[in-house]
C-alpha cells in the first residue's frame, strides 16, 4: 500500500521550526525565571543588609546620646562637687562671723554694717549655686538633716532651738544643723 498523502518537506520543516521555536521560548522563559529568582535573592540579601545597617546605625545613635548624657551628668557632678567643697570650707568662716555679730560692741556697730552686708552677700551667692539652709526650729527631728546636741523641755522629738545652722546643696547635706531637741517635758 502506498501512501496517498505524500509528506511535504516544507510542512515538515515548518513543524520542526515551530517546535524548535517553542523549545527555545521555554528555555528562555526558564532562564528568565532563574535570573529573576537570582535577582530576587540578591534583593532580599540587600534588604537584610540594609536592615542590619539601619539597626546598627540606630544603636550607634543611642550610644552617642547615652555618651553625651553621661558626659553632661559628669560635668554637672564635677561642678557640683567643686561648689560643695568650696561652700563646705566657707561655712565655718560665715558661722564665726555670725557669732561675732552677736558680740559687736556698740561703738563698732556702724563698722559692722559693712561686714553684715558682706555676710549677706556671701549667703546670697551660695544660695544662687543651690545651697539652702536646713529648716530647724519647730520641725520634727530628722537625723538626716539635724545633729542633736542636747535635749530639753519641749515637744518630744521636735527641734526646739537651732544651735548652729545646717545647709544642703541640691539633695546633699553639706553641714548638719546642730539642734536642741524636745524631750516631752513642759517648759
Amino acid at each position: 500500500m502506498t501512501d496517498t498523502n505524500p509528506i511535504d518537506p516544507k510542512d515538515d520543516l515548518a513543524k520542526m521550526l515551530a517546535d524548535a521555536k517553542k523549545q527555545a521560548e521555554k528555555k528562555e522563559q526558564g532562564g528568565m525565571k532563574q535570573i529573576l529568582a537570582e535577582k530576587d535573592l540578591e534583593i532580599e540579601k540587600a534588604k537584610k543588609e540594609l536592615e542590619e545597617m539601619t539597626e546598627m546605625a540606630k544603636r550607634t545613635m543611642a550610644d552617642m546620646q547615652n555618651l553625651r548624657r553621661r558626659a553632661d551628668e559628669e560635668r554637672v557632678d564635677t561642678i557640683f562637687m567643686a561648689n560643695y567643697e568650696l561652700i563646705k570650707r566657707i561655712l565655718p568662716i560665715l558661722a564665726n562671723l555670725e557669732l561675732a555679730e552677736k558680740h559687736v560692741p556698740d561703738k563698732a556697730a556702724d563698722w559692722y554694717k559693712g561686714i553684715d552686708m558682706s555676710i549677706k552677700g556671701l549667703y546670697k551667692a551660695m544660695e544662687e549655686t543651690g545651697m539652702q539652709r536646713i529648716e530647724t526650729t519647730g520641725q520634727p527631728f530628722d537625723p538626716n538633716f539635724h545633729e542633736a546636741l542636747i535635749q530639753g523641755p519641749g515637744e518630744k522629738d521636735m527641734v526646739v532651738e537651732e544651735l548652729e545652722a545646717g545647709y544642703i546643696l541640691g539633695k546633699r547635706v553639706i553641714k548638719h544643723a546642730k539642734v536642741k531637741v524636745g524631750n516631752g517635758e513642759k517648759a
